[in-house]
């Protein structure tokens, strides 16, 4: 078992205890991806990380923080993230450089599927964006598409605010 530490990720950790959601994705080198969490080990043949406490993992478009993690893939192009909190959070801002519109997401398990861009939460889970907030016991969301589908044995609640005219 190899256990790592990062002096980078020790500064956004110090960083991120008073920001909001569009200051944790601030990041001005767009390849550059923070990292941190108490322990970490990994599967060397098969490029994969486990992370246990305080996991965050941090890029210019979207952020997780949770208790634990696994990564599959190498840190600088992963392709799937499974984690498990109380809750997981999850920050993404869309790839529409006008808008940049932040959605935030959080649940007791997610998986992320990077290359495909689709979110996956279950065990509370809850999906704000825009004016509105989906709440569900699973939640698919494409977040490229901005498609969500919602459901089980707790149904599905929306609550959506109209924009008051001006």
């Amino acid at each position: 078992m190899t256990k790592l530490r990062t002096v980078a990720v020790a500064i956004f950790a110090l960083h991120a205890g008073h920001s909001t959601a569009a200051d944790l994705l601030k990041i001005s080198d767009e390849n550059t991806i923070f990292v941190s969490a108490d322990e970490v080990w990994e599967e060397p043949e098969q490029e994969i990380f486990h992370f246990r406490g305080n996991f965050e993992i941090r890029t210019p478009r979207w952020a997780v923080m949770a208790d634990e993690a696994t990564v599959y893939g190498r840190l600088d192009g992963l392709d799937r993230i499974v984690a498990e909190g109380s809750p997981v959070q999850f920050i993404f801002q869309s790839s529409d450089a006008e808008n940049g519109s932040i959605t935030q997401a959080e649940g007791q398990k997610l998986e992320y599927q990077r290359e495909l861009g689709l979110l996956y939460l279950s065990g509370g889970a809850k999906v704000a964006s825009g004016r509105s907030i989906m709440r569900s016991s699973e939640i698919r969301y494409d977040l490229e598409r901005d498609q969500l589908e919602a459901g089980g044995p707790e149904g599905v609640r929306l609550t959506a605010k109209p924009e008051l005219p001006r």
